[in-house]
């Protein structure tokens, strides 16, 4: 069993059963509609069931490695692969005015998939829409900190860069901030 601050989370075979506290009934349906809304695009786990009396979502298990510990153990290579894949989420996210918070500290949100390394995001309870999204930005403060720079050779892009991306969300300014970090 996991417990967060809002739920508890039970694992039964390829299945995670996530029971809200009766007083997060709001936090149990922002879940159940952004994985509903989310799943086409496939970086979220897909619903099996979800039961608003009991607030409980029966979801798939994603049997992984959370973010946090994958850039521990894993290459430059592996863990640029992966970032930019994180990025690449979070700009959809920013297009579809959506924030999902916890993007400065996805340690234990973001999860690489174990059979095929794909990443899914996990934990959507706290989503919200709104009108200037910060996904990326909050990723972008992720990958700055010291030992991650250090260690993936991330380049800390200019202002100017961040704020043309805030001002439209568009794939050339997306584009451009992208190939600043990465090279």
């Amino acid at each position: 069993m996991f417990r967060g601050r809002h739920s508890k989370v039970y694992v039964s075979g390829d299945r995670a059963v996530k029971i809200f506290h009766p007083s997060f009934r709001y936090n149990f349906w922002k879940e159940v509609r952004y994985l509903t809304v989310l799943k086409p695009r496939g970086f979220v786990p897909r619903i099996f069931d979800f039961d608003p009396e009991e607030l409980r979502i029966e979801m798939e298990f994603v049997k992984g490695i959370c973010i946090r510990d994958f850039v521990e153990i894993k290459d430059r290579d592996e863990i640029r692969r992966v970032l930019e894949k994180c990025l690449d989420i979070c700009h959809r996210l920013d297009r579809m005015r959506i924030q999902k918070e916890e993007m400065n500290h996805p340690g234990k949100h973001v999860i690489i998939r174990s059979e095929d390394g794909r990443v899914i995001f996990i934990d959507f309870e706290r989503a919200y829409e709104c009108r200037n999204p910060s996904n990326v930005t909050q990723f972008i403060n992720y990958m700055m900190s010291r030992s991650l720079r250090e260690k993936v050779y991330v380049r800390v892009p200019p202002k100017e860069v961040i704020k043309d991306y805030k001002e439209s969300f568009s794939f050339r300014a997306y584009k451009e901030l992208k190939e600043y970090l990465f090279g």
